[in-house]
């Protein structure tokens, strides 16, 4: 008999409507989840395809059609929605035998949603995305806003201003220029940081 003892979804997003222009095409969201399955395996690709789920709609409901997302979402298998998500991060992992739990980011990819919700007859607006080439950077800290602020120290050394997305807690999504990407890493590691890909997120944590 399949074991399926519940989930717990702590959500937010951020479009950036009404807050700053710069990340008014911003379409990100993250979710706190808590699954348990068969196996961690089996715990955590379920975590992953609730979140993903759940941070769609949240973050979609905002810019469609509230009926007619609600009615694509619901015959949309979990596979088919991985595509629409350009990059994620992981924070605060924790793995059992049978439990998965962690803080799960997501950004969303503007267009290929877009394309989604019109070619499905869903009233949107979602906005276009930006060009300027960004990479998307997921901060944990522990000192909270000291740390914060050597990171912005290090960056304002080389007159690159850091775009805070999100903030959750002591945790803080951002966006870097890619072109600075390589340079970066190389100042927080001889700060004493330390990093990690992943899918295109840059993790940083000390």
């Amino acid at each position: 008999m399949k074991r399926l003892f519940g989930v717990f979804v702590s959500l937010f997003f951020v479009s950036g409507l009404g807050v700053l222009d710069a990340l008014a095409t911003d379409l990100i969201g993250a979710a706190t989840i808590s699954q348990t399955s068969e196996t961690a395996a089996k715990a955590k690709i379920d975590a992953m395809n609730i979140a993903r789920r759940q941070i769609l709609f949240d973050v979609l409901s905002n810019y469609a059609e509230i009926e007619g997302l609600t009615e694509l979402m619901d015959k949309t298998p979990d596979e088919d929605l991985i595509g629409f998500i350009s990059a994620a991060g992981v924070s605060n992992e924790h793995i059992s035998s049978e439990t998965y739990s962690a803080t799960i980011t997501m950004d969303i990819d503007n267009d290929i949603v877009k394309k989604w919700l019109t070619l499905n007859e869903v009233k949107n607006w979602v906005p276009i995305a930006e060009t300027a080439e960004t990479f998307s950077m997921f901060v944990v800290l522990p000192n909270g806003i000291s740390d914060w602020a050597e990171l912005k120290r290090i960056t304002a050394a080389d007159n690159v201003d850091i775009d805070t997305i999100a903030i959750i807690g002591n945790q803080i999504f951002a966006k870097l220029p890619l072109s600075y990407r390589t340079k970066f890493t190389a100042a927080i590691r001889d700060a004493g940081w330390r990093f990690a890909d992943n899918s295109g997120v840059l993790q940083v944590w000390r």
